[in-house]
C-alpha cells in the first residue's frame, strides 16, 4: 500500500473556505483605518490653529494691538494679518499662522460655500469634500475674533471622516 503525502481536495477547499471568513470579519478593521487616521489628522490640524491663536494673540499682548482691527504681527513663519489680537479668517491669517498647508489641506471661505460668513474659514483633509450645513462632514472651522470682547474660535466635525 502507498503511502498517502500531502492534503487532500477536501482538507485544502476547507483551509481556503476558514481563511475566507477570518479575512471578511477582519476587512471592516482595517477599512476603519483610514477613518481613524482622517479624524486624527482633523483634531491635529484643530490643535495646531488652536496654538497658533494663543502665540499671536500673545504677540499682539506685547505690541499693544489686541483691541484693534486689520493689523499685522510678525513670526518666524512670516506676517500674520490679524483681527482685534486673534488671526484673521482671510488668506495670509490663520492658514499663516497655524502652517497648514495648501499641499494637505484645502481651504474654504465665504466665497467656496454659502453656509460660512466672511469671518469664517474651513480647513479640510485634501480629497475630502466637506459640507457645512451641519450634516456629517470631516472639517476644522475656524471663527475669527468679532470685536474686542470676543475670542476667535475652533471646531471640528468629524463625523463625516
Amino acid at each position: 500500500m502507498k503511502r498517502q503525502q500531502g492534503f487532500t481536495l477536501i482538507e485544502l477547499i476547507i483551509v481556503i473556505v476558514v481563511l475566507g471568513i477570518l479575512a471578511v470579519t477582519a476587512a471592516p478593521q482595517f477599512i476603519n483605518f483610514s477613518s481613524d487616521a482622517r479624524e486624527s489628522t482633523v483634531k491635529g490640524a484643530q490643535a495646531s490653529i488652536q496654538g497658533a491663536m494663543q502665540l499671536v494673540y500673545a504677540r499682539s499682548l506685547v505690541n499693544g494691538t489686541e483691541d484693534l482691527s486689520g493689523q499685522t504681527v510678525s513670526t518666524e513663519g512670516g506676517d500674520v494679518d490679524v483681527e482685534f489680537g486673534y488671526p484673521a479668517a482671510a488668506v495670509g491669517g490663520i492658514d499663516e499662522a497655524a502652517g497648514l498647508s495648501s499641499a494637505d489641506w484645502t481651504r474654504y471661505d465665504s466665497t467656496d460655500s454659502g453656509d460660512l460668513t466672511a469671518n469664517q474659514a474651513a480647513f479640510a483633509p485634501e480629497g475630502t469634500t466637506p459640507s457645512f450645513d451641519g450634516t456629517d462632514s470631516c472639517h476644522v472651522l475656524y471663527t475669527e475674533a468679532a470685536n474686542a470682547d470676543t475670542a476667535a474660535t475652533v471646531s471640528v466635525n468629524v463625523a463625516g471622516c
